[in-house]
């Protein structure tokens, strides 16, 4: 059930348009949309959406799935895949923050956004419409 549904979510993660109003969203998709990097928009999408199912809340933050990202991700790849996933309204900001537990990247400290899974995003709502009427 948990891989189904982090493989429905990167396959909207995927297949969108290229229709974004600002460069970083475009940039976002069209790394998403490269096939070579499927795998790692898959990867980080599972860990991200597994993490939040695990949650009361449905809330996750880097700060607790950052190790588990595959190690052969490369780093741009989980920003571009959590961008993707913000544009799409499955991941949205609650306004709240923790600091960062990240040494690595030079972001110890910083201030990171809570996020919560939204599992009515209108993408997936829309799909799921689409999978049903087909069958």
């Amino acid at each position: 059930m948990l891989g189904d549904l982090a493989a429905e979510i990167a396959e909207h993660l995927i297949g969108l348009p290229l229709d974004y109003g600002t460069t970083i969203e475009q940039i976002a998709a069209l790394l998403a949309a490269e096939p070579r990097n499927r795998g790692a928009v898959c990867a980080v999408t599972a860990v991200i959406v597994n993490d939040a199912l695990a949650d009361p809340f449905r809330e996750t933050t880097s700060n607790r799935w950052r190790a588990r990202i595959p190690a052969w991700v490369a780093p741009p790849m989980v920003g571009v895949t959590v961008r993707r996933m913000l544009s799409l309204d499955v991941l949205v900001r609650t306004g709240r923050y923790v600091r960062s537990t990240d040494s690595k990247g030079k972001n110890g400290g910083k201030l990171m956004p809570i996020y919560a899974l939204n599992l009515a995003a209108p993408a997936l709502i829309a799909a799921r419409t689409a999978e049903q009427s087909a069958a």
